[in-house]
């Protein structure tokens, strides 16, 4: 643990930090916000959840295995497959009733391997002091978070010149950390150009493809079970009747996006049909 630990940068730790004081300030002032947060994690950690989560456990460690018998694993990828799984893992999962298409899927992909992520690999590894970090992370998070509620009321005009001024100012300050990192970049190249810095900046494109197929499943199945659910409503079906259609949808739809999309259609058309023959 100790180790791990070492391999946080002055930025990750004042990230944590600042997590952490929000959470004792919040649960602190109101009595109520810890009951909130125990809601929060009794519904990420719902029953049927937890099979999901055993079968990210089970497909994630498969890989690193397979990265490890193969001689690519080193200790310190553990802190940038922790950060990749929290963020675009987390993301990914919880994010599957918006995949409705290979479009969606296919955009995911170019997004994970697009050249933007060579700047904010530059960004993120050039650090300043632990003291700056600790100024700089709230500064940034509260400039973003005005843009974005001013961007919400941009027709009032007062509001659309502010989130205008306020992007401006993010992005003058990322230009200037973009022109702080290559300055870095070219004063201590020996330092970046390094194979375990190339096993850190592929790493979280690599493990977002690799963890497609497994999404790819998760969206199949909430898909399914959509269908299924519309069909159980049908109480004028018999169980075995119910029984013989979805196998029919299964082997039409199999792992077809659209056609599970088009099966799950026809079940609400028919329904519709046979409340309005009930109706007449």
């Amino acid at each position: 643990m100790i180790e791990f630990l070492k391999l946080l940068s002055n930025r990750e730790i004042s990230i944590i930090i600042w997590l952490l004081l929000i959470f004792i300030v919040l649960t602190a002032s109101s009595k109520g916000s810890f009951g909130k947060f125990l809601l929060v994690l009794k519904a990420l950690f719902a029953k049927k959840i937890i099979p999901f989560y055993i079968g990210i456990g089970i497909y994630l460690a498969l890989i690193v295995t397979l990265f490890n018998k193969f001689g690519v694993w080193e200790f310190s990828l553990y802190k940038d497959f922790v950060y990749w799984f929290l963020t675009t893992g987390m993301v990914l999962f919880f994010s599957v009733s918006d995949l409705n298409t290979y479009k969606d899927f296919f955009k995911i992909i170019l997004t994970a391997t697009s050249l933007t992520i060579i700047l904010e690999f530059i960004v993120g590894f050039y650090n300043f002091s632990l003291i700056w970090e600790l100024i700089l992370i709230p500064t940034l998070t509260f400039i973003s978070i005005l843009a974005f509620l001013a961007e919400m009321k941009k027709e009032d005009r007062s509001y659309k010149l502010v989130a205008n001024f306020l992007k401006n100012v993010l992005a003058v300050l990322g230009f200037g950390f973009l022109i702080y990192g290559f300055y870095q970049l070219i004063s201590n190249y020996n330092e970046f150009f390094t194979l375990s810095n190339l096993k850190s900046f592929l790493l979280p494109p690599i493990f977002t493809i690799l963890f497609l197929p497994f999404i790819y499943y998760v969206v199949l199945y909430v898909k399914y079970e959509r269908v299924f659910g519309n069909l159980r409503r049908y109480k004028f079906l018999s169980d075995k009747r119910k029984k013989n259609i979805r196998l029919v949808i299964l082997r039409y739809a199999n792992i077809g996006l659209y056609r599970i999309e088009s099966a799950n259609k026809i079940v609400l058309f028919n329904k519709r049909e046979s409340y309005r023959t009930k109706l007449t």
